[in-house]
């Protein structure tokens, strides 16, 4: 009879479907409630000898297996901690380049890929901190896009919820693209952060910042943070995404227009990518207060959006 897998916890389930590899390691760990040390000594009975400062290392994120007997390990891993096969895998993908600033694990999607044609913010985030896709995790943002009375955007308040999957997170960085590529654009800081270096990308309305947190973060500890763009943009808008590189828990986007200019009709609109084709169109209701509203949860990579019509 085969043997029947204990449950994953939700935690450790999320972790397994997102990623990254350190966090599906260390929720497995905890959930299954084996040692190290034990863990240790079955990979050895296996044929497969690690030092524990490896297995740390592995679970804290400063390192992740890569030489050909270290993904024999982690295939062990996924039956020693009672895992679905490949797992635990999955989350390594393919071996990843030596000296690279950006670091891009599977399930994830480049930002170039997400923004506009000719807009490179690869290389505007390049002139920035080191940004590593799976340091932190995103468990909520919430925006709020302003519309004023000529029908171009204000400002955009944004609210994040992070939480970190290493040791030693002291940052993060933050993107905006104005829909005018001759606006003006600043970043300031409203709660647990400062703004520090920023770059711009003149003419294409494109800026980048680092957002520094107001403490450094160890691996599960978790920020608040909160900040907002404030653009002098002379173009109207007609619509306002966020761009998602990699999955996120929750997102909660307002769009609030000015009593003078409200749009006829609004919907919300995801793509996998900026290029691709619309999904999950339906109307969202424009209130009484002139403003509208989208939810979502479990939100893949790709962008997710509200647009609407000027009569």
């Amino acid at each position: 009879m085969e043997e029947q897998r204990p449950e994953l916890g939700r935690d450790l389930a999320h972790a397994l479907r997102t990623g990254p590899f350190s966090a599906a390691l260390h929720l497995a760990i905890e959930d299954r409630g084996v040692r190290l040390d034990e863990i240790q000594r079955q990979l050895s009975a296996a044929g497969i000898h690690l030092s524990l400062t490896t297995l740390s290392y592995w679970r804290r994120g400063r390192s992740r297996p890569e030489r050909p007997e270290s993904l024999k390990a982690v295939r062990l891993l996924e039956g020693i901690l009672s895992l679905p096969e490949d797992s635990l895998i999955v989350q390594l993908g393919p071996r990843r380049p030596r000296g690279r600033w950006l670091t891009r694990p599977p399930g994830t999607i480049d930002v170039d890929r997400l923004f506009t044609d000719g807009v490179s913010v690869a290389r505007a985030i390049s002139g920035l901190d080191r940004w590593m896709y799976h340091e932190l995790t995103r468990l909520s943002l919430h925006d709020l896009y302003t519309v004023g009375p000529d029908r171009a955007e204000t400002a955009l308040a944004c609210r994040q919820v992070l939480r970190a999957n290493v040791d030693r997170v002291a940052r993060t960085v933050g993107l905006f693209a104005s829909d005018d590529p001759a606006a003006i654009t600043s970043i300031n800081a409203i709660r647990n952060c400062r703004i520090g270096r920023t770059r711009h990308d003149t003419g294409a309305g494109l800026i980048a910042a680092e957002i520094v947190f107001d403490r450094m973060l160890s691996r599960g500890e978790t920020v608040v943070i909160e900040y907002e763009y404030r653009s002098e943009s002379r173009v109207p808008t007609e619509n306002y995404y966020r761009a998602f590189t990699t999955p996120v828990n929750e997102y909660v986007l307002q769009v609030q227009f000015h009593h003078d200019s409200v749009p006829s009709r609004c919907h919300r609109f995801q793509r996998r990518a900026l290029n691709a084709p619309d999904q999950g169109v339906w109307e969202a209701w424009i209130g009484s207060t002139h403003g509208a509203h989208l939810v979502a949860s479990d939100v893949a990579p790709g962008i997710a959006g509200l647009k609407w019509e000027w009569e």
